[in-house]
């Protein structure tokens, strides 16, 4: 495939003509810094077997391509048969009446980095956006955005999409994507198992805790029963029996699951046996079991300050991160959030699913702020959080939202702005053509034709804002030929090619425009500009000839022989040898320096039907045919020397 890196624009997509739009609409991308008003393309029409069924060359005028954007250019064409399009740029004019022209020697070759539908693509757009087509390559002389853009190879950034080249070629190559890709799966994967091994060990809890109830139940039982042993035994114990069998009583007290009880026996004995530190197991197995029975975010907060009291036991810290994590999952599953994430800053970081919690707080709170429309807080929050599924589209949201109410309180260009960061989301698209056509109107109604003109072809399709645009085209051209402002009325009675009295107005422009080009030795422009103008028009025939004449003479003095060549063969030198006297020597000269024969013999029919023998001789008188080509006998007259 062949690029012209110096051209200004590309052809971003082609719409094909239909039997209603017998007109090819093009897409185009201004890469330059410029505003671009004009444009010429080359247009071929294919079948469905690739046979070229027409080739349409057309210039575009009025165009307002702003630089680095998008704009739209409408080529009149068949539609019967057509299966597909190609579209090239031939010449681009810019505001400042600068003009670029295609040289097919600026043509280079390369080779598409496009990837087809894989799993390649996929990852590359993951890491790269939606926009990336293929991996970034250094070919000869160029290299390849991952956006499919070749750039010249001293380029540092991509002239499309402004990506910096050693920023792709540095993440965007294979082994970096399927790097980042693999370490994402590994992330889902661990998070995928965290919550397995979440719900595994809240269905082994909720076992435990029926089975402790049951236990806790039998041994309620068993305590009553033995109650009023056990308060003859204690009398006995406290007024006559020795402290061994206290501290024996509290230790079966414990076991039992009394702790509370065991508790206050251990206290009554002080240090004796060890008494003093079973008050730490006492407190600890109550904690425990209090945080076990919880079932709301208060008992819970009460069961993970009991444990935290325990700083010496390993398993209540434990427990007390568990218990705090599991209030928190309570809490924000009943809109808490503040409250939740109070609950996990006493947890310490990575512990169990704290992260993955907090990550959850972090989504409600945007969820809050979106709803109370404080957007712009909302959407950095999902921004953070693009792993979690969901947050891309809620980040749009952040955006379409304050974008509608703009275009409610009608400040078209604040919704535009918004609108353009989001082109893909909901109906965005249509709400920004939207925006541009009330916009448009708006300026029309105070006045502003050319920012109404500007802005209604931003509408596109939008309504009838192609009838407008041309309404107030013809208003603005008609203004500026009163004014005497032929070159502004030409370009805009040229945008409007199908009406018939603007194509009138539109060649009365351009001959006048040519006859100044031509006082100003402008030749070139002048041959431009009278393109399509029929010689019995006004001067056409004269001007036209005057320019090729004195171009062509430029051109022989330059030695651009062919280029003199095609301007003077068309003309009449005959007719016209009276008036220019040298153009008959300029045109021989033109036609000797690009070594093209002047005047090419014609063959005699009569002598190709009935050929003489080989080695009849030529009768006395006449003399030998010879291959030089004859010079025309109007080359000298009587009304001029010999």
């Amino acid at each position: 495939m062949f690029i012209d890196l110096t051209c200004p624009a590309e052809v971003f997509g082609t719409v094909l003509p239909t039997e209603e739009v017998p007109a090819a609409a093009l897409t185009l991308f201004n890469l330059s810094d410029r505003v671009i008003v004009s444009a010429e393309v080359a247009l071929r029409l294919l079948d469905k077997h690739g046979a070229e069924l027409e080739k349409v060359s057309f210039r575009g005028r009025a165009l307002n391509g702003r630089p680095h954007s998008t704009f739209m250019m409408t080529v009149p064409c068949t539609a019967a048969g057509v299966c597909a399009a190609e579209a090239s740029i031939e010449k681009v004019w810019f505001r400042d009446n600068e003009v670029w022209r295609r040289n097919p020697a600026n043509a280079v070759e390369y080779t598409p980095n496009a990837l087809p539908m894989s799993r390649a693509l996929t990852n590359l757009q993951y890491v790269a956006g939606e926009t990336a087509v293929g991996f970034p390559v250094m070919e000869n002389g160029l290299w390849i955005c991952v956006c499919g853009r070749p750039n010249p190879e001293e380029e540092t950034v991509c002239v499309r999409c402004g990506r910096a080249r050693d920023a792709i070629f540095a993440s965007c190559n294979p082994e970096a994507v399927e790097a980042t890709v693999s370490m994402r799966e590994k992330q889902l994967d661990l998070n995928s198992r965290s919550m397995r091994e979440d719900t595994i060990r809240l269905q082994r809890l909720r076992e435990e805790e029926y089975e402790k109830a049951q236990t806790r139940r039998k041994r309620r039982i068993r305590i009553g029963i033995c109650l009023a042993l056990a308060v003859a035994l204690c009398a006995g114990i406290r007024f006559g029996a020795a402290p061994g069998l206290r501290l024996l009583a509290g230790r079966r007290a414990l076991d039992s699951g009394d702790a509370e009880g065991a508790k206050k026996v251990f206290e009554s004995l002080g240090t004796f046996g060890g008494a003093d530190r079973m008050i730490a197991e006492c407190d600890w197995i109550s904690a425990r079991d209090k945080a076990d029975e919880s079932r709301t975010p208060e008992e819970m907060a009460e069961a993970a300050a009991l444990l935290r009291a325990l700083p010496d036991n390993p398993e209540a810290l434990q427990k007390a991160n568990e218990t705090d994590l599991a209030r928190a999952r309570l809490l924000l599953a009943r809109g808490e959030r503040k409250a939740a994430e109070e609950a996990l800053r006493q947890v310490p970081e990575g512990t169990g699913d704290r992260e993955a919690i907090l990550r959850d707080c972090r989504m409600a709170e945007a969820k809050d702020l979106l709803e109370r429309g404080e957007y712009e807080a909302a959407r950095a929050i999902f921004l953070e959080l693009t792993d979690l599924p969901g947050t891309g589209d809620l980040a749009a949201e952040c955006l379409y939202r304050p974008a509608e109410a703009r275009m409610a309180a009608e400040d078209w260009d604040g919704a535009i702005e918004l609108l353009s960061r989001i082109p893909d989301y909901r109906d965005s698209r249509s709400l920004t053509l939207q925006c541009h056509y009330r916009k448009a109107a708006a300026l029309e109604e105070a006045g502003d034709l050319e920012g109404a003109a500007a802005e209604f072809l931003m509408a596109g399709e939008w309504g009838d804002a192609a009838e407008r645009t041309a309404g107030i085209t013809l208003k603005q051209a008609d203004a500026l030929y009163e004014a005497g402002d032929l070159r502004g009325a030409h370009a805009l009675y040229a945008a409007l090619p199908d009406n018939e009295e603007c194509a009138e107005k539109d060649r009365d422009c351009r001959v006048k425009l040519a006859e100044d080009a031509v006082n100003s030795l402008e030749y070139t422009l002048a041959l431009e500009l009278l393109e399509g103008v029929p010689d019995d028009y006004a001067n056409a025939g004269a001007l036209r000839t005057e320019a090729s004449y004195q171009k062509a003479k430029a051109a022989v003095k330059q030695e651009e022989f062919e280029t003199a060549v095609t301007l003077l063969q068309p003309l009449d030198r005959k007719a016209l040898r009276k008036k220019y006297k040298d153009i008959e020597t300029l045109y021989l000269a033109a036609c000797e320096g690009a070594g093209i024969e002047a005047y090419p013999a014609t063959p005699d029919p009569e002598a190709e039907s009935t050929p003489e023998p080989a080695n009849t001789p030529a009768p006395e008188g006449e003399t030998e045919a010879t291959d030089e080509a004859t010079e025309p006998s109007f080359l000298v007259t009587e009304d001029e020397p010999a």
